[in-house]
């Protein structure tokens, strides 16, 4: 006996993946609420470049020319680089998040309207933010190099994903939209 349940066939892609980290992301913002969100950017912020200078560091003492790395027949390539990155920045964003005391407050709120404007738009640039941070480092390319468009282990996916594309060719407008936003919403919230 054949079932007669339709079979829902999703292609996993990375437009699919951007869509429901945006997604993710936005709604977690509505969850935390606009203050927490703002706390979230400020961290992902503090944590890209706690990660950069780490890495710098690391690239520097156990580079290839390393005395220690070559007594101990080791090499430091890229890609281990770029995953201790990611692993460090989602350690250092989510221990900020946690534990930094951070505090947000406003003088003013706003209507309900903006609010939940501001609450989407923040989730929206802290996504953009998060997914240009990770490519970034994935791609072992320092932060809003103009190469990163043509390092070869992203020709792949931007071939693929117009999405992903949007993404990496527009990388400086995701580091910057968050703390334009930030500005913005500052502004509105201390006109006392």
């Amino acid at each position: 006996m054949e079932s007669t349940i339709p079979r829902m066939d999703i292609t996993l892609s990375w437009d699919l993946f951007i869509i429901v980290f945006f997604a993710i992301i936005i709604t977690y913002s509505f969850i935390i609420g606009r203050t927490e969100s703002v706390k979230i950017i400020i961290a992902t912020y503090i944590a890209i470049v706690a990660v950069q200078g780490v890495g710098n560091i690391l690239q520097r003492m156990l580079g290839d020319s390393s005395a220690v790395m070559k007594v101990l027949g080791l090499s430091l390539d890229i890609e281990l680089v770029s995953i201790t990155k990611l692993i460090l920045f989602v350690i250092i964003l989510i221990a900020l998040a946690i534990w930094s005391g951070a505090q947000v407050e406003y003088k003013e709120e706003p209507g309900f309207v903006v609010h939940t404007l501001l609450t989407a738009l923040f989730g929206f640039t802290t996504a953009g933010l998060l997914v240009s941070t990770l490519v970034t480092y994935a791609a072992g390319v320092p932060l809003l190099d103009q190469n990163l468009p043509n390092v070869q282990s992203l020709s792949p996916v931007i071939a693929q994903s117009q999405l992903m594309q949007i993404m990496i060719l527009n990388q400086d407008l995701w580091f910057s939209l968050p703390a334009l936003l930030l500005l913005g919403a500052g502004i509105l919230g201390n006109r006392k």
